[in-house]
């Protein structure tokens, strides 16, 4: 892993219990892509999932049964978020084109991944808490759904799927 983390695997009591616990407000994020080249996809989030982490057992193989040892191999889940597609399509059209700017030739040496951090806002509206995602890139864009037969106003929303190297909490 490219970053290493200090991890107490001793038999003494951890970090002190919570006293007053307060809880993580679903709906007080803010997601930073990349202020000066993705601005404005960044500010219309509606959604976003923290993706899974999962550390698979590796095997040791014994001559009549295999024994699961701890895992040597941590795997990160792509993370996907939606945002309100803009009247001009000016986010919609950033995230294509990071897309399709992903595969074009004759552009070596040039970065095409960024870092991505989720902001965990507090109560009193202040950042406790930052998930940094390292080395993003998107991998799928949705469709947009146009339907004149539709009563009410929905604003058109498009998710974006997100590959990485690894989250970090910071």
């Amino acid at each position: 892993m490219p970053y290493e983390t200090d991890i107490n695997y001793d038999d003494e009591s951890a970090d002190s219990l919570i006293a007053n616990p307060t809880f993580v407000n679903p709906t007080s994020f803010r997601l930073v892509i990349d202020s000066r080249k993705y601005q404005n996809a960044e500010f219309t989030v509606q959604t976003f999932s923290l993706p899974d982490i999962s550390a698979q057992p590796a095997p040791l193989n014994l001559p009549r049964r295999n024994i699961g040892m701890p895992a040597d191999k941590v795997e990160f889940s792509p993370f996907e978020l939606t945002f309100l597609v803009d009247e001009q399509f000016i986010n919609y059209k950033e995230i294509h084109e990071w897309i399709l700017g992903m595969v074009t030739e004759g552009d070596k040496g040039i970065r095409k991944s960024r870092d991505v951090s989720l902001i965990i806002i507090s109560s009193h509206n202040n950042a406790i808490r930052e998930i940094k995602f390292v080395d993003a890139y998107p991998v799928s864009l949705s469709s947009l759904q146009f339907d004149t037969t539709t009563t009410t106003i929905d604003y058109l929303t498009a998710s974006v799927s997100f590959q990485y190297s690894y989250y970090k909490i910071i």
